[in-house]
């Protein structure tokens, strides 16, 4: 999301149109413990709803090399029958030029690339005498899943097949994860509770995100507070803040712009 209160130096290097974080509701306070050293309170309800969910890439490369002027590996979906040291994962997923299409559902340890060499006069003694081919496929981390989101297959300098594939798999807030404003306020999430075991205002808004109030003194984070006010002018208004330092925006001017949106002053 663009964020509600911006600067104009933000504009000029065009912060706003690759942002990076989320308009959230945010409440200062302390609330069940489990928010201290640092660590954040966050609304389980806001997270169904697709709080702070993101996309993560991870891509895999491989390409065929030569080893001398006649052995060659080549990209393909391996055969049991006659390759050796094949893995554990599934190899179910490939198709027959050995690579995992767009769109495959994939999970830890699934064979993504298919890649096999010839094997060795000298390796294919004894047992291995029933092999011909030996295998060097590339499969998921086995922590990990997701889908295939693109293949790219082209050639490299020497003429030889080159491959990358990526996969997408979407990331969902949990506890451990960590989460900045962008004044530098860190944290991790310490624990996730319900609306509506959340607090909430005169009004009933929860919020999404509880940062201990110790957090505020000792870094001495002003601009996040200004900020914090001017955010709710702007939600208030239907229009972006501007909150560039050094110019007449005061915390004086925007209490009044508060007051007139019905907040009370002090």
């Amino acid at each position: 999301q663009k964020p509600l209160v911006t600067t104009r130096a933000m504009e000029h290097l065009h912060f706003r149109q690759l942002p990076a974080g989320i308009n959230a509701i945010v409440a200062i306070a302390c609330y069940s413990g489990y928010n201290q050293e640092d660590s954040v309170i966050m609304n389980q309800s806001s997270i169904d709803r697709g709080f702070f969910r993101s996309l993560f890439f991870r891509s895999y490369r491989d390409e065929e090399k030569k080893m001398g002027t006649l052995i060659k590996e080549d990209f393909g979906r391996p055969d049991r029958s006659n390759t050796m040291g094949m893995r554990h994962g599934s190899y179910n997923k490939l198709d027959d030029d050995g690579l995992a299409p767009p769109g495959t559902r994939v999970s830890g340890e699934d064979v993504i690339i298919g890649k096999t060499t010839p094997l060795a006069p000298e390796e294919a003694q004894g047992p291995a005498a029933r092999y011909s081919r030996k295998d060097h496929s590339i499969s998921l981390r086995h922590s990990e899943s997701g889908i295939v989101d693109q293949v790219l297959l082209t050639t490299n300098a020497d003429g030889l097949r080159f491959v990358k594939v990526r996969v997408r798999s979407v990331r969902i807030p949990q506890i451990g994860d960590k989460f900045s404003s962008r004044h530098g306020q860190k944290g991790t999430v310490g624990m996730t509770y319900t609306q509506e075991d959340m607090p909430w205002t005169v009004e009933g808004i929860t919020p999404d995100i509880i940062v201990n109030p110790h957090a505020i003194p000792s870094r001495m984070t002003i601009g996040q507070l200004i900020e914090c006010i001017m955010g709710k002018v702007a939600a208030h208004v239907g229009k972006e803040g501007d909150a560039t330092p050094f110019t007449d925006v005061t915390v004086d001017n925007i209490s009044k712009a508060l007051q007139k949106c019905g907040y009370q002053m002090r």
